[in-house]
């Protein structure tokens, strides 16, 4: 048997789940855009990871939290299911696709293999829809944030398919998977929309207050704002790293940071600023479009940061580390000035 929900249209997208959400959400006739959906589940954040391979940071929320966040904003039942055994997530997924409902589901991204991604390089946080399948050839119909008209890079060049055929044995691995720091464990999102809910300035608002909250009063050093300023200190540190560690290091965090690891570009900076450009449309406020707009600037030199974790990739060169250590300072101090400024304009 053949299954493919015909009125799924697939589309590429800034970031997985953001992408996937919106191809979602459009399916059942509610669209928004990737920023809208990054904004209202309060996305933003920074946490700095140091972990023994290689540190690691992030500017988002974890996996999760922030599509249960964004589902209690929007009104919108979404809720993460796992399985214990695979062929219980199959079989689900399967009566789910001949319901004509596509499944959003958690895989572990090196054994998706047209990501062309090492071994090593485990996040089983990776969003992708399957919105078909082939009995007859064994595969799953998937759409990952490529498409023909947005190639995405992967270390071997770049890929834009409109879809991609993946065998039922590379799904399994990939979606039963373990490995930390997200392990995917068979979790998939069942979304119910049941009533569309009117972007307000009320859901704005919240969400706004909520992501200044955690930038500004971070729990923990590791976090927020805290976790730039400590950025900014670890980096210097990684002098003492072996040079295949450096190495690492900076390809590790390229990604993390840059456009093609799927951060939107600026480690979500660019994604967080033009959600707030978007938002001042609704709430009717310059101030906040002109935040936005320094959110963008902000994500630029989070490039330039990204661009320098490469050439350490390819240099271990430990001089470059004192570089990146003054711009990530830089960048601490413009962050705080504009969180202190949407704080000022949502209360």
């Amino acid at each position: 048997m053949k299954k493919v929900i015909n009125n799924f249209k697939t589309s590429g997208g800034k970031h997985c789940i953001t992408n996937a959400l919106k191809q979602v959400f459009e399916y059942y006739d509610y669209p928004l855009t990737e920023e809208m959906i990054f904004g209202i589940g309060s996305g933003l954040s920074f946490v700095y990871i140091n972990l023994q391979q290689s540190p690691m940071v992030s500017g988002r929320t974890k996996p999760f939290e922030f599509e249960k966040k964004l589902g209690e904003r929007l009104n919108v039942e979404m809720k993460c299911k796992s399985s214990v055994k695979y062929e219980t997530a199959f079989k689900k997924t399967l009566k789910l696709l001949n319901d004509n409902k596509p499944v959003l589901v958690y895989a572990d991204m090196p054994y998706l293999t047209y990501l062309n991604l090492g071994e090593s390089s485990h996040f089983g946080g990776h969003a992708v829809v399957i919105f078909g399948y082939d009995d007859e050839t064994k595969k799953f119909y998937i759409s990952d944030r490529d498409n023909s008209d947005f190639p995405v890079r992967i270390p071997n060049g770049n890929i834009s398919e409109d879809y991609h055929l993946v065998d039922f044995s590379q799904v399994e691995k990939a979606r039963s998977s373990n490995y930390r720091p997200f392990p995917a464990n068979n979790k998939y999102l069942d979304i119910k929309i049941n009533k569309r809910q009117q972007i307000t300035s009320s859901i704005i608002f919240s969400a706004i207050r909520e992501t200044c909250d955690n930038m500004l009063n971070a729990p923990a050093n590791l976090l927020g704002l805290n976790g730039i300023d400590k950025f900014s200190k670890e980096v210097l540190r990684w002098s003492k790293f072996d040079k295949e560690k450096l190495k690492l290091a900076g390809t590790t965090n390229y990604f993390q940071i840059n456009a093609d690891g799927g951060t939107g570009g600026g480690i979500f900076r660019k994604m967080y600023g033009d959600f707030l450009i978007q938002a001042s449309e609704v709430v009717e406020s310059k101030k906040l479009k002109e935040l936005g707009s320094l959110y963008i600037n902000i994500s630029k030199q989070w490039d330039n940061v990204g661009n320098l974790m490469w050439n350490l990739s390819e240099t271990a060169d430990c001089q470059l580390l004192n570089k990146m250590s003054d711009m990530i300072k830089e960048i601490y101090t413009k962050e705080k000035t504009v969180l202190t400024g949407l704080q000022a304009v949502i209360n």
